[in-house]
């Protein structure tokens, strides 16, 4: 009960619309699906910092999540709610917003039929532009005549070898004279999940409490259903709060699907936002070092990354022939990797699950896409500079002094992040 009361208390010290969450959510109803966002591609007002005089880039170093994606799972995630309202929709104990919430959760599972974990057209185009503008800012880097050769390494899922092979048909439109070697597997993961029923356990009481205190369930079940004792036998046992947030979940994948989607238009911004903070939390429990989960994923998902793209950051500067490493795999890489980096936003490793979406909106850090990357920098002396961008955007590590502005020393940043390992 200890978990109940800090939850309530916690969500009755901020007002919800005086939240950048909230405000988030107003403008985009989608910033309530988190790590199902869309990506969200930087504003071209948002310029590089020059780098120190003399020092040029000649390395590029990337991981990226895979695009806009469908569903992962089993369709019957989906068909088995679709089942249920259909047999309440034949006993007329639908309202006219649970025949609309019918009608989305059919088109999601038309959408899905065949097509479960696999990139869509929206997640396409997200790589597309991601790589051109990746080349425009550091053309420099794509056009040495003694670096040509692009590492590309995928995870064996299709979603990430689609993502891939969007990236650099994209690069290799602009960069003409680049030799590409590509390869995806198992061992092209690049980092570990090892099961933890410790963590499983956590992240399974925190949801069920803050479902609990967060989802309004009276209101969703008066506003999508005619006849309670019909709703109540047709979930079968199952709770409430939880049928609530799994079809919110469901919805929350539309604008991945469609551009034009409206899946999230029957909540108002109140109940998106009340569903986000829970999502959030499940999330960073995922991803995330906290009070409660402590740094297990950050050892044991983002260490073994760095430690990769160091070690090829490293023979890069020894000087192998290649201008850039790319991979592309999952937010369960892209997430525990930052969190062990200690980058901004994910600087704060005592802040509890249910308070995440404070310091942490997962619709800003794990959007589809979302991607690390590092540009190495050299002058003349050959000395070595580093600047990291989480998605496209420059970023920098509190606990590290930099060299300037984003800029910081190799050596300085090769210290921090092998740490651990």
């Amino acid at each position: 009960m200890n978990i109940l009361y800090t939850l309530l208390f916690l969500f009755a010290a901020v007002l919800p619309n005086d939240t950048e969450l909230f405000r988030a959510i107003k403008e985009d109803p989608y910033a309530a699906a988190g790590n199902l966002r869309p990506y969200l591609a930087p504003s071209e007002k948002n310029p590089d910092t020059k780098a120190p005089r003399g020092y040029k880039p000649f390395y590029f170093s990337f991981y990226g999540r895979h695009g806009s994606r469908h569903l992962t799972g089993d369709i019957s995630f989906i068909s088995d709610y679709v089942k249920m309202l259909g047999g309440l929709e034949a006993e007329s104990a639908l309202t006219e917003d649970g025949m609309e919430l019918l009608r989305q959760l059919r088109w999601l599972e038309a959408e899905h039929e065949g097509n479960m974990g696999i990139l869509t057209d929206t997640g396409y185009k997200e790589e597309k532009g991601i790589s051109e503008r990746l080349h425009k800012r550091f053309r420099r880097i794509f056009h040495q005549c003694r670096r040509r050769k692009v590492m590309v390494r995928t995870s064996p899922s299709l979603r990430s070898a689609m993502t891939g092979t969007s990236f650099i048909m994209e690069l290799s439109r602009h960069g003409r004279k680049l030799e590409f070697d590509v390869k995806g597997g198992q061992r092209y993961y690049f980092t570990k999940w090892d099961p933890n029923p410790d963590l499983d356990a956590t992240e399974l009481r925190v949801l069920d409490s803050m479902i609990r205190v967060k989802l309004d369930t009276a209101a969703f079940a008066r506003r999508f259903f005619r006849d309670e004792a019909l709703l109540r036998k047709a979930l079968a046992g199952r709770s409430l709060g939880k049928a609530q947030y799994e079809i919110m979940h469901i919805l929350s994948v539309g604008k991945c699907i469609s551009p034009d989607a409206a899946t999230l238009a029957l909540f108002n911004t109140e109940e998106l936002y009340d569903y986000a903070v829970v999502q959030n939390a499940r999330t960073a429990s995922w991803f995330l070092h906290s009070k409660e989960t402590g740094f297990y994923r950050d050892t044991n998902a983002g260490a073994p990354l760095v430690n990769e793209i160091v070690c090829r950051a490293e023979e890069a500067i020894q000087g192998n022939g290649i201008c850039a490493d790319l991979r592309f795999g999952h937010d369960s890489g892209v997430a525990p990797a930052f969190s062990f980096l200690g980058i901004e936003g994910y600087d704060n490793p005592s802040a509890p699950l249910a308070d995440t979406w404070r310091t942490w909106p997962a619709y800003k850090h794990v959007t589809m896409a979302c991607s690390l990357s590092l540009i190495l920098y050299r002058n003349r002396k050959g000395d070595i500079l580093v600047k990291i961008l989480e998605n496209e955007r420059e970023t920098t590590i509190p606990a590290v002094s930099p060299f300037k502005g984003p800029y910081y020393k190799w050596e300085d940043f090769k210290r921090w992040s092998t740490r651990k390992i």
